[in-house]
């Protein structure tokens, strides 16, 4: 629903895009903000599952100054805020801009994906981001979620001209890079110097994005937070886990189950579509963020798709925290993460893990190098060129918490602005090291550590940069032993694998 805006918001900062004219919120350090800007109609009815397709022209000027309605979800507790006004009619983008529209010299443009296990969550406000004070335009994407975003059935996948079913979120980030391209001139930006990024499950479709054959001329860096790139899950993988939902529905399978799937109400789908099974060895949390291989988007599993040259051009930064998650997990968990984690080679993998003052319990070690250290340094390691990649630990809890690091706590430390009485220690700065990338495709400038790019396969010789409190410095090898042995018989990145 397009809500149009009276004379009452006379002072609204107002811009014509695709699709008509938008009024945005000023803000009182010049820029503005835009939330909730249509990229594609609502995939809802008949277009659920489907592609998106570009939105109608509306009549009249798009209300863009609250913040806009997450996309449909089911109720996992920590996104309440988000439930009260979601809904199908959600493909939107919201923009925060320091330019003029006008006569103004174009900014680079950073796109950011929202995390949420791509099942949760939404792109929320922008009203305390700061990367704007660096020259850039920040845009924030909200894509389908959960079975809405990456269901597979054999209906599906017949009537594709693709054969390919799942990965409707990802094609919805597509068609939202496409509409930045056409318009994000008029809020001051560069089409021609794009930058993607996410944390959590956003880094992750980053990530594919990176992979992805359709992604070309649309950005030409990325940033990947704490990616946790699950194990390639088939097509019929994806499938099976369809057909669980159209059998808790009581549908038929194939055409038909399709049709009324597409009639149900919403909530309906959503509250059956709780806690579908995974495959065997898949964390339930990961049902949404395994790697979809449908030969169309994601045309390959990781290794092969690297090898054939996948994000050649793409400059990247990856990377991930001292500690992420597995605090929740208890000592007697640790025989069988280990044995997720090294298989065959669990003795050997338990003998380098102890508790640790700066990397958490064994647990919250064997879990961050499991899902998402490990991980990142394969990604970073097979990426086409070593040299146009950038990796990172980063080791501070949320600002003022006095915790130790946790999954999205580099978050304020990249988006909010730098106190002013902050000291080195408390606050790195992240985000010079985040814009001069943006920027120009280097995180290295004036007055910072020099921050090497990974430049080598090997893990004990990969570089990176140690984001820490007692300073930041270069080093290499990160937990290098126990990488190496993890995948030592493995050629994928399995953040998804642990006992379920």
């Amino acid at each position: 629903m397009i809500t149009a805006i009276g004379c009452a918001s006379a002072h609204a900062q107002q811009v014509t895009v695709a699709g008509g004219k938008v009024a945005g919120q000023p803000m009182a350090d010049g820029s503005s903000i835009y939330y909730g800007i249509p990229y594609a109609a609502a995939p809802a009815g008949a277009l659920r599952w489907k592609p998106p397709v570009p939105r109608a022209a509306w009549s009249g000027v798009l209300d863009a100054t609250k913040i806009a309605p997450a996309c449909a979800q089911g109720d996992t507790g920590w996104n309440k805020d988000f439930l009260p006004t979601m809904r199908e009619d959600c493909l939107t983008v919201s923009i925060r801009t320091p330019a003029a529209t006008k006569n103004t010299a174009r900014l680079p443009v950073l796109v950011y994906l929202h995390g949420g296990s791509n099942a949760y969550a939404g792109a929320g406000g922008m009203a305390d981001d700061a990367l704007h004070r660096e020259g850039i335009v920040l845009v924030k994407v909200q894509y389908r979620l959960g079975a809405w975003g990456f269901l597979g059935l054999d209906a599906l996948r017949e009537e594709s001209p693709h054969g390919a079913s799942g990965n409707y979120a990802l094609l919805d980030q597509l068609a939202a890079l496409k509409w930045i391209r056409a318009n994000i001139a008029t809020f001051g930006g560069d089409a021609g110097n794009v930058t993607i990024t996410g944390n959590s499950a956003g880094a992750f479709d980053a990530l594919l994005l990176t992979m992805s054959p359709l992604s070309q001329g649309l950005f030409d860096k990325a940033i990947l937070q704490a990616p946790a790139p699950g194990a390639p899950r088939t097509a019929r993988q994806n499938e099976a886990i369809g057909n669980v939902l159209l059998d808790r529905l009581r549908l038929p399978h194939g055409a038909e189950g399709l049709a009324r799937l597409r009639q149900l109400p919403a909530a309906t789908v959503d509250a059956a579509a709780a806690n579908l099974p995974t495959p065997e060895g898949v964390d339930p949390s990961f049902i949404w963020e395994q790697q979809i291989i449908d030969g169309h988007v994601v045309p390959l599993p990781y290794a092969q798709a690297y090898a054939k040259g996948a994000g050649k051009d793409i400059r990247v930064i990856i990377g991930s925290n001292s500690q992420e998650l597995g605090s929740d997990r208890k000592p007697d968990h640790v025989p069988a993460l280990l044995t997720a984690a090294f298989g065959k080679q669990a003795q050997a993998g338990g003998a380098l893990y102890r508790d640790d003052a700066v990397l958490g319990s064994v647990p919250t070690q064997l879990i961050t190098d499991m899902w998402f250290r490990c991980p990142a340094g394969w990604m970073a390691r097979h990426m086409a060129d070593p040299a146009r990649v950038w990796r990172y630990e980063f080791g501070l809890g949320a600002p003022g918490s006095g915790k130790p690091p946790e999954h999205t706590s580099e978050m304020d430390y990249v988006y909010r602005a730098i106190p002013v009485k902050a000291m080195p220690a408390e606050w790195p700065p992240v985000i010079r090291y985040w814009a001069n990338f943006i920027r120009s495709g280097d995180p290295n400038g004036a007055g910072l550590p020099r921050w090497p790019a990974v430049g080598h396969t090997a893990w004990e010789a990969a570089a990176y940069l140690d984001i820490a409190p007692t300073g930041v410095e270069a080093r290499k090898g990160l937990r290098a032993a126990q990488c190496g042995l993890m995948y030592q018989e493995r050629d994928y990145p399995q953040s998804a694998t642990v006992p379920n």
